[in-house]
């Protein structure tokens, strides 16, 4: 009977984290601020999904801001995490254990969106980021950079077509332009926005990612001469060369950002 107890336990246990997985956290108050991730009182791990926030490296001023801007927003009050989307597409945690969601604080702002309209970051284009929640994020991306606030002031979209002549060593970029080529060879399709493959700037997509990426109704080759942005890091290989391994992180500009 002691082992039918047991079992019987840990049934109710695990019914009872999936409840909670379930129902949005509520009152939940933030002890620190580490990193990417907000610690609450309580010990819970929570990512600022679906942001990418400025480098500290690159603009320590601006990142400041940033981790101000995070503190005063939250400022010891309890906080709620929506998550039931990201449970139904499969991305309530993240491999570090973090939980993931929307943060949505005292006031009723969504915290992510705020961090990103105030130019403080970047949609990151995080995989099996909700849709809906996804465009909003990208809207809110497009007006800071038509405002010019934040880290617009000097961050651009590079133009894929002509990129600048640089050495590319581990950057997170925003790209757009045009597909002129698509060519498959070996295990990789590439897609190639110049005409000389071994300066331009290149997309990558290996045969295991390219599954996650094409949709039911289109293919990769269905992108040649399609206006495309693709964001992640980027490093020189032949030109500056993007690996892309999830659908978030590309948007046809035809798809209205479904990406």
């Amino acid at each position: 009977m002691r082992g039918l107890g047991l079992v019987i336990a840990g049934v109710v246990i695990g019914l009872c984290a999936i409840a909670q997985a379930e129902t949005p956290q509520s009152g939940l108050v933030m002890q620190k601020l580490d990193g990417d991730r907000i610690v609450t009182i309580k010990d819970s791990r929570i990512a600022l999904h679906g942001v990418r926030l400025v480098d500290e490296h690159a603009d320590p001023s601006l990142y400041k801001d940033a981790r101000q801007f995070i503190l005063k927003s939250l400022n010891g009050l309890p906080f709620v995490l929506k998550a039931e989307e990201f449970r139904k597409s499969g991305s309530l945690d993240n491999r570090y254990g973090d939980l993931q969601g929307r943060i949505i604080t005292s006031d009723g702002v969504w915290l992510e969106e705020a961090l990103i309209a105030e130019g403080y970051g970047w949609w990151s284009g995080a995989p099996g980021y909700p849709l809906a929640s996804r465009q909003r994020l990208i809207k809110a991306e497009k007006k800071a950079a038509e405002r010019k606030v934040g880290l617009w002031r000097q961050f651009a979209v590079l133009d894929a077509n002509h990129p600048p002549k640089q050495y590319w060593n581990g950057q997170f970029i925003i790209a757009k332009g045009v597909v002129l080529d698509v060519y498959k060879g070996g295990s990789t399709t590439y897609l190639n926005f110049g005409e000389d493959w071994r300066t331009d700037f290149t997309a990558a997509i290996s045969s295991s990612a390219w599954k996650k990426i094409e949709r039911g109704d289109w293919k990769l080759a269905d992108l040649k001469s399609k206006s495309i942005t693709v964001r992640g890091l980027v490093r020189f290989y032949n030109g500056p060369y993007m690996e892309l391994e999830f659908p978030e992180q590309l948007e046809i500009e035809e798809a209205a950002g479904e990406g």
